[in-house]
Parts: structure tokens; C-alpha cells; sequence
């Protein structure tokens, strides 16, 4: 039955209860329908609340203010059954206009749940994709994915300070004014103008990142993280920031970290690790720290924790009894980021000889 078809048997049904026509199954199928609209999965938990609760409530708020002790009792539960179906056709108008006109504005389903084809969990889970969100100092919004932009620079129509903001199981790349191009990991976000002025480029940074920036010798480019600030000419560098200890590993040029009153430079090959009372500086595993970037999750070295984090983010999973397995043991290996959950947790079964169960969102360790 189409969408059109539908709306006119509900009409009908409708007319049927507001001149009391039903039969009890046909009044029992609308008073049902009127409560479930509360649980409508079409919409986003906040939108549900807000057009469906509120519609609701609201009408049968003025249909019942209208009602004084003097009127029949029949004109009361005429008028109560005016506001159930007002609600109802309110709630169908409203809930078609809004799947039509943010169809193409709402977030896609990144990391789906799917079913399983190995016979081996409850479910499945594909990996995570290309998308973001980029909003203005004013409000506006545009949401980046790969079904409606390609790799690109900051759209035109968005003007003054911005926020790039990937999600959990998200992964996004951006063109800044100065040719600077930065790779934003999932649960990050980024900040800055639409322009650069001044004598600086300044941006800030939440999460992981890695930068290829343009080189302008009159403007330096800098990134403030936590409370610290990283400088460079022009250069290309990975800096995670996901916990307080903030990790910047140098792949080309040079780096300046300025941290509480500190300073320390980096050179190729190299990382620093900024904590709360220094700036520790060493060799650094390049293609570990940047596998991210290129698509992959490498193991080598890796201990079990820095695994889990990755797989959590990348798939908006978490795991339950992470408490029984030692965290500090190493791993080696190398995965493609494009794999289902299920393929990265046979080999995670398989190096640490512990069973994984996928339910839902939750990973089980057995």
C-alpha cells in the first residue's frame, strides 16, 4: 500500500471514530495508534518529542479546556474524540512533511547494524564511513558525506568562524582557505575561520587529526589542543588529543610545541607526548600513529586498550568485562578499516584466545 493510500484509510478511519461509528476493534486500532505516536522510529528522539508529544498534548490540552461542566456528556467525548483524530492527522501531516524535507539533511546510519553471515554472532556491524557536520557561528548547518560532497574546500555559503564536527564511526577531509588540507579521525572536531586574517592561522582541535599544511612563512600555522599550542611553517603531522596526554607525531618539517610556559621542537620521525607537567620527546612509530589516515587499523604494538578505543570508535561500539583481559599485552597485525566488525573480532579472537559476542552496540568478552 502506498504512502498516499495509507493516509486515506487512516482519514477514513478516522471520520468513522470522530462520528462514533466504530466498532470496538476499530476504536481500540485508533486509541492505540494515537499512544504509539510517542515511540515513532522515523524521526530523531529530540524531533519525536518536540512534533509528535508536544502536537499532542497541546491539542487535546485546548480540546479539553474548551469543555465546561455544563455540556453533555455525549458532546464531551464528541470533543474528545475530535482532539484524538486532530492529533492524529496533525501527527501523519507533520511526521510526512518532515521525512520528506530532512531526508537529505538528517545524518546517514553510520557503522549499521546488519545482519550477521558468519553464523558466529547475533549481528553484525559494517564499518564506518566518510561523513561530518559543519555548522557557522550563526546557526547554520550543512551536513559533508560522500553521497552529496566530495573531497572539498569550505563551502562558500557558510561564512565566519566554523566547527567541523565528525561523529563516532565518522572520518571526514577538508580543504582549508590556505590550501592546508586536514583528515579529521571519528569523535573529532575542528574549529576555524572561514578566512584566515591576521598575522597567524589559528585553529583548534578535539580528538585526532592529521595535517598536511600549506606553507606560508609569514603566517604561521597554529593548533591549539587541551592546553597547549602546536606551530609549524609547513609541514605534514598527526596529533591525537582523544585523552588529556596529547600525542603529536612529525612525518615532514618542523614543529614547535608550546605547553604551560614549555617549549620543545620536532623533527621528523619523531613525537611528542604533552602531559599536564611536561613535554616528552621520542622516537615515534609513523605508520602506527598514521594508519588511521591511510584506511588501516595496525596492531603493532599496540596493546590491548589503544585496540579496543579504535575499534569503539570506528564502529560506535563498547566493549563489556574489558576489566578481565590485561590491557598492557602488545598485538601485532594490520586490518583494513572497510572491514565488518565481525572480521576484526575473528582476529582479535584468534591473537588473544578469547571469545567476542556481538549483541547490538555491545562486544562481550568471554
Amino acid at each position: 500500500m502506498t504512502e498516499d493510500n495509507q493516509r486515506e484509510q487512516a482519514q477514513k478511519l478516522l471520520k468513522k471514530y470522530l462520528k462514533g461509528e466504530c466498532n470496538p476493534e476499530e476504536e481500540r486500532i485508533v486509541t492505540k495508534w494515537f499512544l504509539s505516536f510517542d515511540d515513532v522510529p522515523t524521526l530523531p528522539k529530540e524531533e519525536r518529542e518536540e512534533v509528535l508529544g508536544r502536537s499532542k498534548n497541546a491539542l487535546l490540552s485546548k480540546f479539553e479546556a474548551d469543555i465546561t461542566p455544563v455540556i453533555p456528556i455525549r458532546k464531551i467525548f464528541t470533543l474528545k474524540r475530535m482532539a484524538i483524530a486532530a492529533s492524529i492527522l496533525f501527527i501523519l501531516t507533520t511526521t510526512v512533511f518532515f521525512l520528506k524535507n530532512k531526508a537529505t539533511s538528517t545524518a546517514p546510519q553510520l557503522a549499521a547494524i546488519t545482519a550477521d553471515t558468519s553464523g558466529m554472532f547475533k549481528n553484525d556491524i559494517l564499518p564506518g564511513e566518510r561523513f561530518a557536520k559543519l555548522s557557522s557561528e550563526s546557526g547554520e548547518t550543512q551536513l559533508l558525506g560522500k553521497k552529496n560532497q566530495a573531497e572539498s574546500k569550505t563551502p562558500t555559503e557558510l561564512k565566519g568562524k566554523l566547527t567541523l564536527e565528525v561523529p563516532l564511526a565518522g572520518t571526514y577531509s577538508i580543504v582549508l582557505s590556505d590550501g592546508t588540507t586536514v583528515w579529521l579521525n571519528a569523535a573529532s572536531k575542528l574549529e576555524y575561520p572561514d578566512q584566515f586574517a591576521g598575522d597567524e592561522r589559528r585553529v583548534k582541535l578535539t580528538g585526532e587529526a592529521f595535517f598536511q599544511v600549506a606553507k606560508d612563512a609569514s603566517k604561521p600555522f597554529r593548533i591549539e589542543v587541551e592546553s597547549s599550542v602546536i606551530e609549524v611553517l609547513g609541514t605534514s603531522f598527526n596529533v591525537n588529543a582523544y585523552q588529556k596526554e596529547v600525542n603529536t607525531s612529525l612525518v615532514e618539517g618542523k614543529v614547535k610545541i608550546m605547553s604551560q610556559g614549555r617549549e620543545a621542537y620536532l623533527s621528523p620521525g619523531n613525537e611528542a607526548i604533552i602531559s599536564s607537567d611536561k613535554i616528552h620527546v621520542q622516537p615515534a612509530d609513523i605508520q602506527k600513529n598514521t594508519a588511521w589516515q591511510r584506511g588501516e587499523l595496525l596492531l603493532d604494538g599496540s596493546s590491548f586498550k589503544e585496540i579496543i578505543n579504535q575499534i569503539s570508535r570506528w564502529y560506535n561500539v563498547d566493549f563489556v568485562n574489558v576489566e578481565e583481559m590485561a590491557l598492557d599485552n602488545r598485538f601485532s597485525g594490520t586490518l583494513s578499516r572497510e572491514s565488518r566488525l565481525s572480521e576484526v573480532l575473528k582476529i582479535l579472537s584468534y591473537t588473544t584466545n578469547r571469545k567476542f559476542e556481538i549483541d547490538g552496540r555491545h562486544i562481550f568478552i568471554r
